[in-house]
């Protein structure tokens, strides 16, 4: 299993670390989790999706070889959620915190493309962009429900171009020999889009949006459990699979294949 998406994760963290002043702790948990009174700042990875123009691309020539052809990168977006902790002080109230998420967000401004001293050890050569999501406060607050957490400040990000290696390859094909042309009317392949909700107990209903989706067959994972297998699909706009039963409280990767034309890969945490 690819460990790119948590090197990504841990590089952010990195950046962080070693970047902000006064040094501050960085934590990677559930932005509910409220233990500890010291100043600290954290990262909650909340969805991942395709990259919509980087999926597109064909087999690649593999380096070092003219004979194999290999699957093009899972090309990825990922938006975390930043949010600042600090003691509520008598006086000046969440300032300190503020003041984290500040300088956070500074550090975050000045390194727009990851540095690669910050990158984690493993990870394929290319450039990792950091842009600040401008969610409002309807949308923030609809994150914190989903976790069924209340509000607290914070801002969200959305880190490019997270390429995830592909293990399949072929060998290149012979060269043609003789051309013919293939006419066929135009077909709109299936889009997926968004899943909600993204929390919730064993059960929950998961509903997945999305463009012509009719006609074809959709596969849901929840972590390492099958919510539907080749479930064929009657209606354009959207579908939808249960939460499977034997989950644990936790978060999961979602993963969501329809006709292996559309993937969506999205978080989900199950609650008690």
């Amino acid at each position: 299993m690819s460990t790119t998406i948590g090197k990504i994760t841990e590089s952010l963290r990195n950046l962080l670390v070693g970047e902000m002043a006064p040094a501050t702790n960085v934590t990677l948990i559930s932005p509910g989790d409220t233990s500890g009174n010291n100043k600290r700042v954290n990262l909650f990875l909340y969805r991942i999706i395709e990259n919509p123009h980087l999926n597109n691309r064909d087999w690649l020539p593999k380096k070092g070889t003219t004979s194999q052809l290999i699957y093009p990168p899972l090309a990825l977006n990922l938006c975390y959620l930043m949010t600042p902790f600090a003691p509520l002080d008598p006086q000046t109230g969440l300032a300190d915190a503020h003041g984290v998420l500040g300088e956070a967000m500074r550090v975050f401004y000045e390194n727009a493309i990851l540095p690669q001293s910050y990158l984690e050890s493993g990870l394929q050569e290319g450039e990792v962009k950091v842009t600040l999501l401008p969610l409002d406060l309807e949308q923030l607050s609809k994150i914190w429900t989903a976790l069924n957490k209340d509000f607290r400040l914070s801002v969200a990000y959305e880190v490019s171009y997270v390429e995830v290696p592909a293990k399949e390859e072929r060998p290149l094909p012979k060269r043609v020999a003789q051309v013919e042309l293939d006419v066929r009317a135009p077909f709109k392949p299936p889009v997926l889009q968004a899943m909600s909700p993204i929390s919730g107990p064993v059960g929950t209903t998961l509903q997945f949006t999305g463009a012509f989706l009719r006609g074809w067959k959709a596969t849901v994972r929840v972590g390492d459990k099958v919510a539907v297998e080749d479930k064929m699909l009657f209606e354009d706009q959207s579908f939808t699979a249960p939460v499977p039963a034997g989950l644990t409280p936790g978060v999961y990767e979602v993963e969501v294949n329809v006709a292996n034309l559309s993937r969506l890969r999205e978080v989900f945490e199950v609650v008690p």
